[in-house]
């Protein structure tokens, strides 16, 4: 048992111990009122021993933080003690200061102990905001949830509400246009979403094409609307070499109304809700990737919907009189139809120019199959014929392109295009080419039977199809 002399002594030494330790230290009632402070908060924070002793401590504490320190307190009441719980005091001048507290309760009395990371704080964000920016779109990115003073903030600040963001289309964009073009629409976008940022939001990168909105003291009603105006279509006019229509938004919103919730789960619960929303835009979204190129003039023109028909009339002529399978005709006739569908993503004065191509420009032409390819298995109606038109521009001699097949490797279905876009190509005219006529037409293919084209389709198509045997 201790003597009276011994608690004493013991009581000596605590009030020692406030008056030196660098921390704060404060005792005030669950109602909040100070009841007693040591030296450090007095010369910390410029009051004197009058001003703070019978003050409510949330009378001090940033009017941001003011409610998550309540909430706080109503915890450390409810389970007895709290650690590593930062908020902002202010001082007498009314300057803000950053403390990490550790919070016990004994009997009807509440003990703080709490130490000054302004400093820390200050230098951490100048830090932070280069090493926890996205450099592309100017948002947090991911790892800041985990390592700001802010984000520490976030369980306390109830209800809040998470909004996960997924940029449908931009994994097209970057296979079809390059990655300079999926990352201009990233920085546009992001921009857009930004627009709507509130005070004290949290607005992360969290993936390559996804988002998430934090939103602190946000009922989940209040989260919704936001997210409907974020989703209406202001945000998605864009302007760019690909159709608008390709890019959309699906959207999912979850709340956290408890502090023992983590906002972990609810960012996994919006990430959910979000999956579910794209699963019901799928289909749709996917449908508007052909319709929004049939519905753009511009895009038409590099197209060309009638040399497209041309070289589906000829190919499914060619595959009928070859004896293929109806059902192999009828894929040789649609994929004729979008053989050309990858030209959309070059520029047009180099898909018109009647001048030679340089390197550059030859290569990007070069490209257009394997972005029709990416356009076509991105859509469930022509995944089907992608293949066909990946390899439309091989040469049975292994020096074409993309990859260089060689004779059966590549598709006979690709074989029978090649042979009859070059015949419409030739016998239509194209900027960089005169037009033939229908003989010099047929002793171009003859000439490059073997080489460029397959001897077999070269022969069907001239004397089965243009009836144009030898004489």
């Amino acid at each position: 048992m201790q003597t009276e002399n011994d608690l004493r002594e013991e009581n000596s030494e605590l009030q020692r111990y406030i008056s030196v330790t660098k921390d704060l230290y404060c005792i005030f009632s669950f109602s909040g009122k100070i009841i007693k402070v040591n030296r450090i908060w007095l010369d910390s924070l410029g009051y004197d021993h009058a001003q703070l002793i019978g003050k409510n401590i949330f009378e001090i504490i940033a009017s941001e933080d003011l409610y998550a320190t309540k909430f706080a307190i109503s915890e450390v009441v409810k389970f007895g003690g709290l650690d590593k719980f930062v908020n902002r005091i202010l001082s007498h001048k009314g300057t803000i200061h950053y403390y990490e507290w550790r919070v016990k309760v004994f009997g009807d009395r509440i003990y703080a102990s709490g130490r000054d990371i302004s400093d820390l704080i200050s230098t951490r964000e100048k830090l932070a905001y280069y090493h926890n920016r996205d450099t592309l779109t100017g948002m947090y990115q991911r790892s800041f949830i985990q390592s700001s003073s802010e984000a520490l903030l976030l369980p306390y600040q109830l209800p809040l509400s998470v909004i996960f963001v997924d940029l449908n289309g931009l994994k097209l964009i970057n296979d079809s246009y390059g990655h300079d073009q999926g990352d201009e629409l990233l920085r546009t976008i992001s921009g857009k979403i930004l627009s709507f940022q509130r005070e004290g939001d949290i607005f992360v990168r969290y993936g390559g094409d996804e988002f998430v909105l934090l939103l602190p003291y946000t009922p989940y009603e209040v989260a919704c609307s936001l997210a409907d105006k974020i989703q209406n279509s202001d945000t998605l006019k864009i302007s760019g070499r690909f159709p608008s229509e390709w890019i959309s938004l699906s959207l999912g919103v979850a709340t956290k109304t408890g502090i023992e919730d983590s906002v972990e789960d609810t960012i996994l619960e919006a990430d959910r809700l979000m999956y579910e929303d794209k699963l019901r835009k799928s289909r749709k979204h996917k449908h508007s990737i052909i319709e929004g190129i049939k519905s753009n003039p511009r895009l038409l023109r590099k197209w060309d919907p009638l040399h497209a028909e041309n070289v589906a009339d000829h190919a499914g002529k060619i595959a009928e009189k070859m004896g293929l399978d109806p059902s192999l005709q009828d894929l040789v006739k649609k994929a004729a139809l979008v053989h050309d569908i990858g030209k959309i993503t070059i520029p047009s004065n180099i898909l018109n120019k009647d001048l030679p191509l340089t390197q550059k420009e030859l290569e990007l032409i070069r490209r257009h199959p394997e972005s029709g390819y990416q356009i076509l298995r991105s859509v469930d109606e022509y995944a089907s014929v992608a293949m066909i038109v990946l390899s439309h521009h091989e040469w049975v001699d292994g020096t074409g392109y993309p990859e260089k097949l060689k004779k059966d490797d590549i598709p006979l279905t690709s074989r029978i295009i090649a042979v009859a876009d070059s015949y419409d190509a030739m016998t239509s005219g194209r900027a960089y080419t005169d037009r033939k006529t229908k003989e010099e037409a047929v002793r171009e293919l003859r000439k490059c039977a073997g080489s460029q084209f397959d001897p077999e389709v070269v022969s069907v198509f001239i004397e089965k199809v243009l009836l144009y045997g030898e004489k």
